[in-house]
């Protein structure tokens, strides 16, 4: 056996619902480890013994079937008969339960000279296997290694947002459609344009006399200059930089606009750190009479009838990725519209539903949220904690069944996805 591990997890089986979590954590800092679901029998002998021998580092965890267990004591045995041959292979023991005073005695004869870690004292499974790690002197993957290229350069979520943006904007242009007739021939601005196709489709029936893009996705931008016609321009930049007001503003005067009649923003500020002072600047570059028009997301108005499991962890992926952004943020948006000078803030709407249209995108909804085979989140490093990764395989066994019932009626799905307005008087 040719593969290396960082770590060899030595347990009982009685313990493997504990040991699944701690070991998702331990995947989840990029550390790989020997982790065999197995019941003791006697053909797992040699090729747990080469496992032992191609890791780093051996942690066993104990606990009362742990020291019962044969197949755990030859483990240990041969962990320190390898310690003996290396001495850097640690072996680190963790307490899972309080032992037997027997058990206690018979496990002090292996490992007694060892520091032991006691799984009761830390808080939470994470605080555990970082101890472990310090011990072992195990090094792990910081978040910025962890931190993963950003979604919509996957094809399968170029495929989502595609769709998304076809089912949202039956709800958008139903509200836009109330504001172009206040503008004869306006000025538009879009922040977080992607390719620019779908700003142009919301747009279709504003006859504006010129609209400006910018998104951060540089590939994307480049399609959307490709297909520009000649009263827009799209350009590259982090919306969130200091470089983008000047950058804005430069265009601003080149093509004579002294102030965006329209100023459109379509689930961009739930993945913003600083939405804040965007929507500041926002304000500086409306003209007096224009209008600002949002669309985002906020998890806390998501209704399902009647309640299921399945539902609840979907949300709950969502919520700990770390490309879904902060889920509750439209909720947020009226006081963060008001401290950035806005004056009259409307909520549009705040939900979308299975029903609406007469049911005609039931399926396009919930490809957009329960549909796992239409999510990028597809390893540890997209989440920010295990639990959410440990889902994955739970959603994606139940998904078929549930689609099937849920196209047949038979459940009710409520999204909050607000859309609003502001303007500056």
């Amino acid at each position: 056996m040719s593969e290396k591990f960082d770590i060899f997890i030595s347990y009982s089986n009685a313990n493997r619902d504990k040991m699944e979590k701690i070991v998702n954590t331990i995947k989840f800092y990029g550390v790989s480890c020997w982790f065999q679901l197995r019941d003791s029998k006697q053909h797992f002998i040699e090729e747990i013994n080469q496992a032992i021998n191609n890791s780093n580092d051996f942690v066993v965890f104990l606990s009362n079937e742990s020291v019962s267990s044969l197949m755990v004591r030859n483990e240990i045995a041969r962990a320190i008969f390898q310690q003996k041959k290396n001495p850097s292979y640690d072996i680190v023991p963790v307490v899972l339960e309080p032992l037997t005073e027997e058990n206690q005695e018979i496990i002090n004869l292996f490992l007694g000279s060892l520091n032991w870690l006691y799984a009761e004292k830390y808080q939470d499974t994470e605080s555990l296997v970082l101890a472990i790690f310090e011990q072992a002197g195990i090094t792990f993957k910081t978040d910025e290694h962890l931190q993963s290229t950003y979604s919509t350069e996957k094809e399968v979520e170029k495929i989502r947002l595609k769709e998304q943006n076809r089912y949202l904007n039956e709800y958008a242009i139903r509200h836009l459609e109330h504001i172009f007739p206040k503008y004869s021939s306006p000025a538009v601005l879009d922040i977080g344009c992607d390719t620019g196709e779908n700003i142009l489709v919301r747009f279709e029936k504003s006859n504006f006399r010129f609209l400006i893009g910018v998104d951060s996705n540089a590939e994307a931008i480049e399609i959307a200059k490709a297909n520009a016609a000649e009263n827009t321009e799209f350009f590259c930049c982090d919306v969130t930089s200091e470089g983008f007001f000047r950058q804005i503003f430069s265009r601003m005067q080149r093509h004579n606009i002294l102030g965006f009649d329209i100023i459109h923003i379509s689930a961009v500020l739930l993945h913003l750190g600083n939405a804040e002072g965007l929507l500041k600047n926002l304000y500086m570059l409306l003209s007096p009479d224009g209008t600002l028009f949002i669309q985002d997301e906020d998890d806390g108005a998501n209704i399902v009838y009647p309640h299921s499991q399945f539902f609840e962890d979907c949300f709950y992926i969502w919520e700990h990725s770390k490309e879904s952004g902060d889920r509750s943020t439209a909720r947020k948006l009226p006081a963060m519209l008001r401290d950035a000078g806005f004056n009259k803030i409307d909520v549009l709407s705040s939900a979308i539903t299975s029903v609406d249209f007469g049911g005609k995108y039931r399926e396009e909804l919930w490809d957009l949220y329960f549909n796992p085979d239409l999510w990028s989140a597809d390893s540890a490093s997209y989440f920010d904690n295990f639990e959410a990764f440990n889902l994955l395989p739970k959603v994606k066994e139940r998904h078929e069944q549930m689609k099937a019932d849920y196209m047949e009626g038979k459940y009710f799905i409520m999204l909050g996805m607000f859309f609003l307005t502001a303007t500056k008087n």
